[in-house]
């Protein structure tokens, strides 16, 4: 449970006019259970839940209620259970409009009605529950945007630690850039523990191991309307796509090479990597970029999260094949640019059998003029 009052449940929705918040507590569980917790993931639902309670425990709620009121400064769990409690509010509240507009009683079933307030017709109904489903969804969209942040502003701190020593004078610069709250270890700690439990979710899981792992990645090839609800219902497409059409045509381990250096190389040359030359991270970005527009263009034929036309989907499928293509070819022209591992696994692909054996051998000239004196090459007329 992580709404248990009315001044919480006011915060999100405060037009109800719900006295007793015992007649929403099974909506509200059923939310945390049904729709919030599998998008955190178990673990991470799970250590929520003791942060809030420590908070009842401790008579903490209504100081929590307050700092948001005041619009001040939130720790990471704190501001966590915020958008998880507008999103399980707003889910509750579309959950209970149907069942609370009707009684059952000794009499049978019966419509509810009150003396001071008017019966809200099936439109006034059905608009509330799309608009309650709707800011839901937002919440819970939020809710990966910042967790999706925070995991980028702890991996550039494991980044930075491994090229700096003097870390501890770094660490103000370069943690919670997401948002504007006063750095600190108490902060970076719990940041680091939230990040921890949610790479442990089932989302987390499928998504990291893909050229296109972020529906912020995806949504810079294809418009997904930002939202990262979309984003977990096309990842079995995404994985499929990435497994059984883009890896059979550069290899496994050139496929495994690029997820791995898309995790590791930001969106642009890094000045600090101690591996790569800046040509190098050039020419893998590239890569990384033709790759996942690539996959982008086939999900877009595939994936049954956008209304479209057949003859859309068939010009989508056309377009990504094409890219694949283009893909190998691109790789296949630079591969002596790769670096030491991405030539490896390239030597371990199906473009490797593409390239001429002259090609892979140091070029010697035809014609050495190796004797002193002037020398004339005569070559038929054309």
């Amino acid at each position: 449970m992580i709404v248990s009052t009315l001044e919480e449940l006011r915060l999100y929705s405060p037009a109800n006019a719900i006295d007793n918040i015992d007649t929403i507590q099974g909506f509200l569980d059923s939310s945390e259970q049904d729709f919030l917790s599998e998008k955190l993931g178990q673990k991470l639902y799970d250590s929520l839940t003791a942060y809030y309670r420590q908070l009842r425990d401790n008579g903490k709620v209504e100081t929590f209620v307050s700092s948001i009121v005041n619009g001040d400064a939130l720790t990471p769990y704190a501001r966590l259970l915020n958008l998880c409690q507008r999103c399980v509010t707003f889910d509750a509240l579309g959950r209970a409009v149907d069942m609370q507009a009707i009684s059952v009683n000794g009499a049978g079933v019966n419509v509810a009605t009150a003396t001071d307030y008017a019966k809200a017709d099936n439109d006034a109904v059905r608009n509330y529950k799309a608009t309650c489903v709707k800011e839901a969804h937002a919440a819970v969209n939020r809710i990966l945007v910042v967790l999706e942040d925070w995991t980028k502003d702890i991996a550039q701190l494991a980044d930075k630690s491994s090229t700096d020593e003097n870390i501890n004078s770094s660490t103000d610069e370069n943690i919670n850039s997401s948002t504007d709250e006063t750095s600190s270890e108490d902060t970076l700690t719990e940041e680091k523990e939230i990040v921890s439990l949610w790479r442990k979710s089932r989302y987390f899981f499928l998504a990291a191991s893909l050229i296109i792992p972020s529906a912020s990645v995806l949504q810079e090839y294809l418009n997904i309307y930002d939202s990262r609800e979309k984003f977990i219902q096309m990842l079995p497409d995404l994985r499929y796509l990435q497994e059984d059409v883009l890896a059979p045509a550069i290899g496994d381990d050139l496929t495994e090479y690029i997820v791995t250096m898309s995790q590791q190389l930001g969106e642009t040359v890094s000045e600090d990597s101690k591996t790569l030359t800046e040509s190098q991270q050039r020419l893998l970005l590239r890569i990384i970029h033709k790759a996942r527009k690539a996959m982008a263009r086939l999900l877009e034929s595939r994936t049954m999260q956008f209304r479209t036309t057949d003859q859309r989907r068939e010009t989508a499928r056309t377009e990504g094949n094409r890219l694949v293509q283009d893909l190998g070819e691109f790789i296949t022209v630079h591969y002596k640019e790769l670096p030491d591992a991405a030539l490896d696994a390239f030597k371990k692909s199906p473009l490797y059998a593409t390239v001429d054996d002259d090609e892979t051998n140091d070029y010697t000239p035809q014609f050495q003029n190796n004797q002193e004196g002037n020398a004339m090459f005569i070559t038929p007329a054309i």
